[in-house]
């Protein structure tokens, strides 16, 4: 009975141990086959910046937040010193040009004024009468009956009191521009918006006085990507839309793109200038948010144009010619080196004379570090591009 029980023990733990192996191997082979498959796993897309060249329509699919700000505007301040004695104009008030906005008051300008122009009175008859001492020492000296010395003096004497009378004129006109400085008047015509000082406040050359805006000419000041600035000088006219009117729209055009991003939003700043409402009730005041838009481009010009920015281009070998861009078939979300002609350095970076198409979509970021091949993350905007869409 004891012999039964000793061999009951012996096939029980057999089976443990069978058992136990049989999990291990198990356990080794869910392991491998999950090893295996991470090792099989495609890495995830790299994401990178890209822009699609030579369709400036791009540009119309986008909204772009601005403040508006006068197109001209003054800080009107006086160049002399002195008491306020005039300030005729108040905030709001519309001004043509010349208009008296301030005055000082002149009375020690004037004095002065009035001083300077006796002295040079006295000075120039000090000149008339040295000039005529010297006319009738001249001959003499000429003549030997006096030294030559003496006719020195005598010149010396009326190069003397010409200086003086040079001097003083001098001081004269610097003291009439003084005088004439005490008056301040409007350069444009515009829309007073800040008066900072009081009559008879004594106030100091170049302080504010009056704050001109000229609200005829609008601006604004967009932030465009790098991705779509080469696009921009294709843009031919832009609609502006303010909060504050929405169904007023105006028309604007871009008159100043900037050449250096943003070293926090890699944007480019870009000027549109507009035209004022015709609307009296729905004028556009400085600092109102509106959104700006595309509303027309020149799409010939783009299909001849095709600009990348100069961080798209890289060696096709390293250190070798030619030069190549990363394309990017926006189908398979993957990238192949292209080799291209480079023309001219034009705004917004180098243009392509060969080697791309207009639609096609460049890397312009990330060049460097991508293999033959890769897989890519577009923009947002290349998933509606209709490359996008061809099988």
């Amino acid at each position: 009975m004891d012999a039964a029980r000793s061999i009951e023990r012996r096939q029980h733990s057999r089976r443990s141990i069978a058992s136990r192996l049989a999990g291990i191997g198990l356990l080794l082979v869910v392991s491998g086959c999950s090893d295996k498959e991470k090792a099989e796993a495609p890495p995830p897309p790299r994401p990178v910046s890209a822009t699609q060249v030579g369709v400036a329509t791009a540009l119309g699919q986008r909204q772009f937040p601005g403040l508006a700000k006068a197109a001209q505007e003054a800080m009107l301040t006086f160049r002399v010193s002195g008491q306020i004695s005039a300030l005729p104009i108040k905030v709001g008030q519309k001004i043509e040009p010349g208009t008296v906005v301030a005055a000082l008051d002149d009375s020690s300008y004037r004095s002065d004024v009035t001083r300077l122009q006796a002295d040079l009175d006295q000075a120039n008859s000090d000149l008339q009468l040295k000039s005529d001492q010297y006319e009738r020492i001249l001959p003499l000296v000429k003549s030997g009956t006096y030294p030559k010395a003496r006719g020195d003096d005598a010149l010396s004497a009326r190069e003397g009191a010409a200086a003086r009378v040079e001097s003083v004129r001098s001081a004269l006109q610097r003291a009439q521009i003084d005088l004439d400085q005490t008056i301040l008047k409007a350069p444009f015509a515009g829309r007073v918006v800040a008066v900072y000082p009081e009559v008879f406040e004594e106030v100091r050359a170049q302080q504010q006085i009056v704050r001109l805006l000229d609200l005829r000419r609008l601006e604004a000041v967009i932030d465009v990507p790098e991705t779509l600035i080469a696009l921009v000088p294709l843009v031919g006219s832009i609609e502006a839309r303010f909060d504050a009117y929405p169904n007023v729209v105006l028309k604007g055009e871009v008159v100043e793109i900037g050449t250096e991003a943003s070293q926090l939003t890699r944007t480019f700043p870009v000027t549109i200038a507009m035209d004022q409402s015709t609307d009296a009730n729905a004028a556009i005041l400085p600092g109102m948010a509106g959104n700006f838009r595309v509303a027309s481009v020149n799409e010939g010009e783009a299909a001849k144009q095709i600009v990348v920015p100069p961080d798209a281009v890289r060696p096709l070998e390293p250190g070798k010619e030619p030069l190549a861009v990363w394309v990017v078939d926006p189908a398979t979300a993957k990238v192949a080196l292209r080799p291209v002609h480079v023309g001219r350095v034009v705004q917004g970076g180098l243009q392509i004379t060969d080697g791309l198409k207009a639609g096609e979509w460049v890397v312009t970021a990330g060049a460097n570090s991508l293999a033959e091949g890769e897989a890519v993350r577009l923009p947002a905007e290349a998933a509606k591009s209709p490359e996008a869409s061809k099988p």
